[in-house]
């Protein structure tokens, strides 16, 4: 057995230590509740943001499709203006060869044929030909 003085000391060690196991437990108990009471306050705080952000990106989606449905309305509308312009200068440059370009040509080549028989019949009259055809100097 042990002694009554260190049965005694014994009895008190074990009481001061359950008396401090007790307390650091109510700490914990204490900090525990604050950080509930915390995390409850945060999370009061957050969910208005929350929604407040899930009704903004539902906007953003249906501004982002109806833009997208805009885009893709003009994207189309251009291609086809581009098609009937491209088949229209198309047009414009056949008719512009066939009207304009083709009787130019002929009128040309009419006119250089006339200049040389011009030239060459007067040539055959200043040396002195007759029949047309020109002499030799």
């Amino acid at each position: 057995m042990l002694h009554p003085a260190a049965e005694t000391a014994l009895v008190i060690f074990v009481l001061i230590f359950g008396l401090l196991t007790v307390g650091i437990l109510a700490g914990l108990l204490v900090c525990l509740v604050k950080l509930t009471n915390k995390i409850d306050e945060f999370t009061n705080k957050a969910e208005p943001a929350i929604a407040k952000a899930t009704d903004t990106l539902d906007q953003v989606q249906r501004v982002t499709s109806s833009v997208g449905e805009k885009a893709d309305r003009i994207l189309s509308r251009g291609e086809q203006l581009t098609d009937r312009v491209s088949t229209n200068v198309e047009k414009t440059a056949t008719v512009v060869q066939q009207a304009i370009t083709t009787p130019l040509i002929n009128v040309s080549s009419w006119i250089a044929g006339v200049t040389r028989g011009v030239s060459a019949f007067g040539g055959a009259i200043k040396n002195g030909r007759s029949d047309g055809s020109p002499g030799k100097d």
